[in-house]
């Protein structure tokens, strides 16, 4: 800014200085001129194929824990410690109690790597969050290193 001098008396006189305004404007161009190009040749990428072969090996390898409202009733919030005693869960297609599933998921589960201890878990929308949590850390109890995967059932 600038002040003026003349014998009326002192007014500001502001004028705007366009220079270092010119100056980001011709970078932004530069960049823009670099850029554009490059966006719009693209890049070739290759994207590794699975064979069809390894896919019926990973759905025969998973392991699906199924807990419905019929065979399970944890409608609302269990009372007490523990699960009911008539709850069922499926395992690998099998009908099994609860108190039997750490044993169950340890003797499928035990004898595999650390990174392929999964138990993929189909649970009914309607039953308790905390009650489906307790069937969870039962099935945990049996495996260390168990990852639990969630599988959308319809």
């Amino acid at each position: 800014m600038q002040f003026n001098s003349n014998d009326s008396g002192s007014t500001l006189q502001s004028e705007i200085n366009i220079t270092p305004l010119v100056d980001v404007v011709l970078v932004l161009l530069i960049i823009f001129m670099v850029v554009v190009p490059l966006l719009i040749e693209g890049y070739d990428v290759d994207i590794p194929r699975a064979s069809a072969d390894t896919l019926p090996q990973v759905a025969e390898s998973q392991l699906i824990l199924s807990i419905g409202s019929a065979a399970c009733p944890i409608l609302s919030p269990p009372t007490g410690e523990g699960i009911p005693k008539d709850c069922q869960v499926t395992l690998a297609d099998q009908k099994i109690p609860v108190a039997e599933l750490p044993a169950r998921v340890a003797s499928i589960l035990g004898g595999r790597p650390a990174e392929q201890r999964a138990l993929f878990l189909a649970v009914d929308d309607r039953l308790n969050y905390e009650g489906v949590l307790r069937i969870i850390d039962l099935a945990k109890s049996g495996v260390e290193d168990l990852k639990i995967e969630f599988v959308a059932t319809n």
